[in-house]
Order: structure tokens, then C-alpha cells, then sequence
């Protein structure tokens, strides 16, 4: 779990503690439940293609010069990297 290497996060020492002992136990069903749709964003891109186009444009946005899309791309890799090119990346043309 990387949240803890992290010193620009401020979480709460408990909910990391309680993240870090589900995924020591193989829980990752359970880590994956205690984990904000909040927090999520802050490492990696979810949701429906218009959210993610909107997560990719409050990046632009602050400054960022270059998105990557890596892996994984979803449950059906090749299905999230269709709807990456067919309606992601189309709503990021300027």
C-alpha cells in the first residue's frame, strides 16, 4: 500500500492501519470497501469515461503536461482500453 510512503497525504493513521492489515491478509475485497471514491482518485483514474475525462482535465488543468493511461485498464483489459480511445480520449480534444 503506498498511501503510507506518501508524505503529501494526510489520512488517518487508523483507516491506513485497517487498509494495510485486510491487503496483509489477502482481503482485497475488504481493503477495496474502505476505500473512498476520494481517495481512489488520488491514485488512479475510476468511474465512467466522463469522469475519468473530467479526472484527466483537473490534472491538465493543474499543471500536468503528460497523462499515462497503464495498466490495469479494468476487469476486461481490452473493453477499458475500447473505452479509453472511443470516449475518454475523443472528450480531451481541445
Amino acid at each position: 500500500v503506498v498511501a503510507a510512503l506518501d508524505p503529501t497525504l494526510e489520512l488517518d493513521p487508523a483507516f491506513l492501519a485497517a487498509l494495510g492489515a485486510r491487503v496483509e491478509a489477502g482481503d482485497g475485497d475488504g481493503a477495496a470497501r474502505l476505500i473512498s471514491d476520494q481517495v481512489l482518485d488520488l491514485f488512479a483514474f475510476s468511474g465512467t469515461p466522463a469522469a475519468i475525462a473530467v479526472q484527466v482535465e483537473a490534472l491538465f488543468d493543474a499543471g500536468a503536461r503528460r497523462i499515462d493511461f497503464g495498466t490495469p485498464h479494468g476487469i476486461a483489459e481490452r473493453a477499458g482500453v475500447e473505452l479509453l480511445v472511443r470516449e475518454v480520449l475523443p472528450r480531451l480534444r481541445r
